[in-house]
């Protein structure tokens, strides 16, 4: 996609280096410390955008099949996992069978990453009161920092409850042997904090140029803002929230629910988008070469959601240099019918059949939302929603309907109804029939796009549901455990009850 703000990673301390950067001119990375990095606005610059590549790290939103996609898509009743159980993929099968296990490769690398992401943003919160940068530049880095910590730290929260609160840099690798978890309530409060300080220094959608599209805007923290509401079932704060953003955002909604995750359609372009994973084909990271020593590509900044989520076996569908597919995030028979009749989002979401030749085809349902192939297996040019406006709006609607403003709530959840030429909702409807309605708009509107568990969560829904689907699992289920890696390391690290 065009005009976007590419992310590369690089060795050393982590931070991230882009080609406009005049790196030559700089210390090599590994060779630098936090004394003299955080110096120049190229310092803080290229340090962001280490925080920014924190989203591509395995255990966060890395494309295809991070963490994040684990354990909040494959734990629901949205998808399975369609390969072959291997030891080296039975971790993705304990999480698809409900065994949540402390030794778990997902739960381990969700933890560690999220706070690998954290540990890059910290210094440059701290450093900036005293750089001597103008304080335009001051303001929108620590806005873009504080929102990024904010996301990260509200990934942990909901995963696993009580979390190590860490807010200054560390010095290293034991620094936080000894730091217990704080109470949800105070990681809460630092992501309200951070988010109400971002919205208020970053710039509108509007005044960020086409060349840095997708960076933190004031519009992406007030969403996360009402999200956080949301999820802490603060309906009269999150209510004001998500009104605003609806609002006065300059946000609307694609006319074509396919072209909002059209490749096609450049992320400036995209007027749904409030802030998302990018990712673009045949852009090499730092240091990668364009062949591995296998002779297949190197280590590029394209997703390979399309390649990974198809069918196994699925070679014919995906071409040449495609692979031949992983089987990730396979779609249920019970999503798949969660779609009504007539619903276009069905077939633009998902299919049920896929082509082995010209002439013959097989059963399997497969994700087709972010179908995208890039001229190589793994190198998609497709970006990944994390907050977009139909998302907000369906969350507005929910927040309406339980503060008893029910028709309005529904007029909401209408909104979305219509642009798929659905028949709308009657104004009739109860505030608990409304409340189930908002629930099933989600599941088919957000499908796949990590939204099913925290939903579920959210509503205190996830073991009833899954449990009348003939489930197995447990209330405490309704947590992660911390992962036995980090509790052998620091003594002071708490279990979850139940693991």
């Amino acid at each position: 996609m065009n005009s976007k703000y590419y992310f590369t990673l690089t060795l050393g301390l982590g931070l991230s280096l882009t080609s406009c950067s005049s790196f030559l001119d700089q210390l090599p990375e590994s060779t630098r410390t936090t004394t003299v990095f955080y110096q120049t606005r190229s310092d803080f610059y290229n340090a962001l955008l280490g925080g920014y590549a924190g989203l591509k790290l395995p255990g966060v939103y890395a494309s295809g099949s991070g963490a994040l996609m684990v354990l909040e898509e494959i734990a629901s009743d949205n998808t399975t996992f369609g390969a072959t159980r291997q030891p080296v993929n039975n971790s993705i099968f304990e999480i698809d069978d409900l065994f949540f296990t402390k030794s778990n490769t997902a739960v381990q690398d969700a933890w560690r990453d999220h706070y690998l992401a954290i540990g890059r943003l910290n210094p440059i919160i701290q450093k900036l009161p005293d750089a001597t940068l103008t304080q335009v530049d001051k303001d929108r880095f620590e806005g873009e920092a504080r929102f990024l910590r904010a996301l990260y730290y509200f990934n942990l929260v909901r995963l696993f409850g009580d979390v190590q609160l860490i807010t200054e840099p560390v010095a290293g690798p034991d620094a936080t042997a000894n730091v217990p978890r704080s109470p949800q309530a105070d990681v809460y409060r630092l992501i309200i904090d951070d988010l109400t300080i971002a919205a208020a220094k970053l710039p509108t959608i509007a005044a960020i140029p086409a060349t840095e599209a997708g960076r933190a805007s004031q519009w992406a923290a007030k969403a996360l803002l009402g999200k956080v509401y949301m999820q802490m079932r603060d309906y009269t704060k999150a209510l004001p929230v998500l009104q605003d953003v609806n609002a006065n955002s300059g946000r609307s909604l694609m006319a074509s629910f396919p072209a909002v995750f059209a490749a096609t359609t450049t992320y400036t372009a995209n007027t749904e988008y409030l802030f998302a994973v990018q990712y673009k084909s045949g852009l090499l990271a730092q240091g990668a070469s364009a062949v591995g020593s296998s002779g297949g590509v190197g280590v590029t900044q394209g997703s390979d959601v399309w390649s990974n989520w198809a069918p196994v076996g699925s070679g014919f569908m995906l071409g040449t240099n495609g692979g031949g597919g992983g089987g990730f995030n396979t779609p249920t028979a019970d999503l798949t019918n969660a779609f009504e009749t007539g619903d276009p989002r069905k077939a633009a979401s998902l299919l049920e059949t896929y082509p082995l030749s010209n002439t013959a085809s097989a059963p399997g349902r497969y994700v087709v939302k972010f179908r995208q192939q890039g001229a190589v297996n793994g190198d998609a040019d497709v970006d990944f929603p994390i907050l977009r406006l139909a998302d907000v709006i369906l969350l507005y609607a929910e927040a309406l309907n339980e503060q008893g403003q029910t028709s309005a709530a529904i007029a909401q959840l209408n909104r979305i109804r219509t642009r798929v030429s659905l028949p709308a909702k009657s104004l009739t409807l109860t505030q608990a029939d409304t409340k189930l309605a908002i629930e099933q708009e989600r599941r088919v509107e957000l499908a796949f796009e990590n939204q099913r568990w925290p939903d579920l969560i959210r509503t205190n829904r996830y073991v009833p549901v899954m449990q009348a689907k003939g489930f197995t699992i447990q209330p405490f289920q309704n947590l992660y455990p911390v992962p036995q890696r980090e509790t052998d390391l620091n003594a002071k690290l708490s279990q979850n009850p139940g693991y």
